[in-house]
């Protein structure tokens, strides 16, 4: 038996159950889209892409052509893209976390580093949420409606 490339999910054997191929094609879906990471954001598909590679389609061109946006996943066998929503990826060629918003990908915004909090929270918990709400000004929060 073998396991889905991105997160190791068992496949149903084949022949074992009749509904395998459905449950497979569902498990492939769930690796696609848990905990994803991609390996860049381009407009054209890696010319020796491995099973299980991810992309985000900038502006689809040869295979990725009218996949604008979307998560493009490889399966190797038998040799052809899937793609997908996304909304929040982790891009390895940057090390950035992009956010599909209403204008495209972005990077999400994020303060350099985190500032000490101080006060009481037994005595001055209005002090010390009103730091951690300061410390959150500018930071992307994606509250659209899905």
């Amino acid at each position: 038996m073998s396991n889905t490339p991105n997160n190791g999910i068992p496949y149903a054997q084949e022949g074992t159950l009749d509904p395998a191929a459905g449950l497979n094609q569902a498990l492939d879906t769930i690796d696609a889209l848990l905990q994803i990471e991609v390996q860049g954001i381009q407009n054209d598909p890696p010319e020796t892409p491995t099973d299980g590679s991810r992309y985000i389609v900038a502006t689809g061109s040869g295979d990725w052509v009218n996949q604008d946006g979307q998560l493009a996943r490889y399966v190797a066998d038998p040799g052809y893209w899937q793609f997908f929503p996304a909304k929040v990826v982790l891009n390895q060629a940057d090390s950035l976390l992009y956010i599909n918003t209403s204008s495209g990908w972005q990077v999400a915004n994020r303060p350099e580093t985190l500032p000490q909090i101080t006060g009481d929270t037994g005595t001055d918990l209005a002090g010390v949420v009103g730091q951690m709400l300061a410390a959150l000004s500018g930071v992307y929060w994606d509250n659209q409606a899905t």
